[in-house]
């Protein structure tokens, strides 16, 4: 459930410090000894750090098909997940292991394999017209629903061990239900208590951060080549996932979350799409359709808070996540296009 957020600078360690190091308290000489041991381990390959870099780990790109991560050892990778959703989704997952610990900020580092394509904001800044034409659009949502079938169609676990936010969700539920802004309890409440409705669809392995950073689209058509971060994955009921959906279709910008223009066209065609490819009737789906609208109150409606996601996010404190909530609730109502922060709802 971390936040990721966009770093541009140069490759060189030397010039400046990425915002990651200041962030977990380390020195440029930590980030110029990450450099250091990266051209010992890889002599003579090019180093390019990613160009959206996420809050707990800073990513580096070697030759075509390596990535190098460092993360602190709070955010350390549970490499039997890993290994977990490599298995499950070989083609959008990342194969993972672990290199090393550095000696003296105690950093790990990981190596990952390469997932194919660009990631969803690269492609909007590097190739835009593709990313808002008709046909990049329709491949991505059509390809994201074929994904998501996958897990459907696939058998399920003999046993399961339920992670932090499986293993809370009626209880977090519960906590939204009473303390999200006024606007949103009545919807918290509502799924509250359906919540069996959700909780009886199958239980599947699932992308815990599902951003724009996250989502990996082939720069040629925008069908979606695979997933990044699986750091947070864990079992949870199918479609509580779904709030990245929103993700393709949007972007958070000054003014508050701006939808493309055939926003409301491509969300019906996902759904058809996936009710197609899952095989199921209405019923089935509109269970689904909760899902999804209970996950995206414990995505948005809890605070990231450094990992800790235990607090109820609040008025003037945390805006982007009650933008997007009002965003993603209640999509293009009354044909809005954009989301804005007049629309975030005052106490």
């Amino acid at each position: 459930m971390a936040k990721s957020e966009s770093d541009s600078q140069a490759a060189n360690p030397s010039k400046t410090i990425y915002p990651f190091f200041t962030r977990n308290n380390l020195t440029p000489q930590d980030q110029a000894d990450c450099y250091k041991l990266i051209q010992k381990l890889y002599p003579n390959k090019p180093i390019i750090p990613a160009s959206n870099q996420g809050y707990c780990s800073f990513t580096l790109f070697i030759g075509p098909s390596t990535v190098l991560q460092f993360r602190p050892s709070l955010y350390h990778l549970d490499l039997s997940l890993s290994a977990l959703a490599a298995s499950i989704y070989p083609f959008h997952a990342p194969k993972t292991s672990h290199i090393a610990t550095l000696p003296c900020s105690k950093l790990e580092l990981y190596s990952m394999s390469r997932i194919p394509g660009l990631s969803l904001p690269d492609l909007r800044s590097q190739v835009p017209v593709l990313a808002r034409s008709t046909r990049c659009l329709e491949n991505m949502v059509i390809s994201f629903a074929a994904f998501m079938a996958q897990s459907w169609h696939l058998a399920p676990p003999s046993s399961v061990t339920l992670g932090k936010v499986g293993s809370s969700l009626v209880s977090r539920l519960q906590l939204l239900s009473t303390s999200l802004p006024l606007g949103f309890r009545p919807i918290a409440k509502k799924l509250l208590e359906d919540v069996e409705l959700v909780t009886s669809l199958p239980w599947v392995f699932t992308h815990g951060d599902l951003v724009a950073g996250n989502i990996m689209v082939d720069p040629v058509d925008g069908g979606l080549t695979g997933l990044v971060d699986w750091a947070e994955a864990e079992y949870l009921p199918f479609g509580v996932c779904l709030y990245g959906l929103e993700e393709m279709l949007g972007a958070m910008t000054k003014g508050g979350w701006r939808y493309c223009v055939q926003a409301e066209r491509l969300r019906g065609l996902f759904w058809e799409e996936l009710r197609r490819t899952i095989g199921e009737g209405g019923e089935v789906v509109e269970r689904v359709r909760m899902a999804r609208d209970v996950g995206v109150l414990l995505w948005w409606g809890i605070a990231w808070d450094d990992g800790r996601i235990d607090r109820v996010v609040e008025e003037g404190r945390d805006v982007e996540e009650i933008v997007r909530l009002d965003a993603f609730l209640r999509p293009c109502e009354e044909g809005l296009v954009e989301v804005g922060m007049d629309r975030v709802p005052k106490l």
